[in-house]
Parts: structure tokens; sequence; C-alpha cells
């Protein structure tokens, strides 16, 4: 390659994209490396970022670009694992021991929630079905969790759902907790889920939520490094080996998990090598 085109491939490399915030209308400018572009839907590119919105509250920011590097559609997600005071009351927290002693296998759930998938719960207990959307709704990293406690209708905007059994199965993707037949459907094991759970309930109400608050808070903490330490062109597929050195393989499984459900082209970077 003569010198001139190496010139003007490196011109190329970096690109400014500028993407407006859907939720506090800031206009934010990125310097990407070209490579760090991954192949979206149509011919279209995609990339993942961080964005500091209102109250400068970190978002993950999902930006896709045409051909032409033209901003087509720019999306935010709550990344954030603070929580409002009030979701920690002593009686919703006692309602993590209801969860674990009601229901086998709730750590696939609360794996679930953590990864930010959408989880079912289907029972023709009404009060029953709230109380343990209430309870997953703890576990969930984001600040402004999107729950519905209740529905008899079949609706897509939201990532925990309370709803009939003969409704459940309109929901292909999601992992579903029947709490008539006392089953889960497509969900994931989670050795440190469980372990989490069986030391949360051994704990007093408020030493359960200053203890669950804390270990979901690090847990986002770790897949939020995972994801910038990805994007970085000079480190890339080796962001795993950082991470893993600070936690757990039980706990790496799970912050990989979240990654996933946060940023998805992350952990295509780190699994395929994309840079």
């Amino acid at each position: 390659m003569s010198k001139k085109s190496k010139e003007k491939s490196s011109s190329k490399s970096i690109i400014t994209v500028q993407a407006m915030c859907d939720v506090c209308k800031k206009v934010d400018a990125f310097q990407i490396p070209v490579k760090e572009l991954l192949p979206h839907i149509g011919g279209l590119y995609q990339v993942s970022t961080i964005h500091h919105c209102k109250d400068n509250k970190e978002m993950v920011m999902n930006i896709i670009l045409d051909r032409n590097f033209t901003v087509r559609q720019a999306t935010v997600s709550p990344f954030v694992a603070e929580r409002e005071v009030g979701q920690w009351t002593p009686e919703k927290v006692d309602d993590i021991k209801f969860l674990v002693k009601q229901i086998k296998g709730a750590d696939q759930l609360i794996e679930a929630v953590l990864s930010y998938k959408t989880v079912i719960v289907a029972g023709t207990n009404k009060t029953f079905v709230k109380r343990v959307v209430r309870t997953l709704e703890l576990f969930s990293p984001s600040r402004y969790p999107q729950t519905e406690e209740w529905t008899d209708k079949l609706i897509t905007d939201k990532k925990i759902i309370g709803t009939l059994p003969t409704l459940a199965s309109n929901y292909k993707k999601a992992v579903i907790v029947d709490l008539e037949k006392k089953k889960i459907l497509n969900g994931k094991p989670s050795l440190y889920c469980q372990q989490f759970l069986e030391s949360l309930v051994t704990l007093e109400p408020e030493g359960m939520a200053y203890a669950a608050q804390m270990k979901i808070g690090m847990l986002v903490d770790f897949a939020k490094m995972l994801i910038e330490l990805s994007k970085e062109p000079k480190i890339g597929t080796r962001a795993l080996e950082l991470v893993e050195m600070d936690v757990s393989p039980d706990a790496l499984e799970l912050i990989k998990e979240m990654v996933k459900g946060f940023d998805p082209t992350a952990l295509k970077i780190i699994k395929e090598d994309w840079l």
C-alpha cells in the first residue's frame, strides 16, 4: 500500500458520530473506530457506547448507522444499579424468603432479571403473581424497572410481566415461571444466583436489603467495565481476561449474560474479535 493510500485509510479509521439521547435530548459526539462498527440488519452498522444522561446517570446508547456513517437511530437503555430507597422496604425484601421457598429454581429467575431478559410470571392467583413480580423487580439492574404486575393482554414493552398461564406461551423467547405447574421454562441455572439467594435469606430484612444492593451494584459495575474495555481497540477480546482476574468463574458467567442483555455487540467483540 502506498503512503498516500495509507494516509487515506488512516483518515477513515476514526469517525465522529453525533447522536441525540431520546431521554435527556442531549446531543453527544463520539469518536468511534470504524473497526468497532458491527454488522446490522439491512447493510447498516451498529455501535454501543456509554452516554451520561441527565443527573450524570450512565446509560448504554445504541447507535445505528448507514453505509455513509449517518445516524439512522439512537436509543438508550438504563444501566444503573442505584434504586429508589422505597424499593427496599422490609416487607418487600422479606419476600425474597417467600420467593426462594415457593419457587424451586428461583436462581434461574434472578439470573434472567439481572441479565435484562423478559420474565413472565404466570398464574391464576393474581395476588400471588403480583407478589412474585414485585420481588423479582428488586433484582432489576435498572433504576426504572419495566414491570407489569398483572395483565390479561399481550404486551411487549415490559421486562417482568404477571399474567395468566394461557397467555404465557405467547412470549416465545421469555423465561417463564408457571406457578400452577411449578415449572420454569427457558431458564438458565446460575450457581452464583443460587448461592446469592441462599446467603440473603439468612439475613434480617435490613441486612438483606443492604447486601442485595451492594451485590447487584458490584455485578453491574463489572458488566459495565467489560463493555467499556471490549470497545477499546487496543483491548477488545482481552477484556475478558482483565475482568476474570477479579471475579469467580460463576460470577463471570452471570456478568457475561448481563453484558449480552444490555449490549450484545460487546459480547460479540469478546467472542469473535471484531476489532
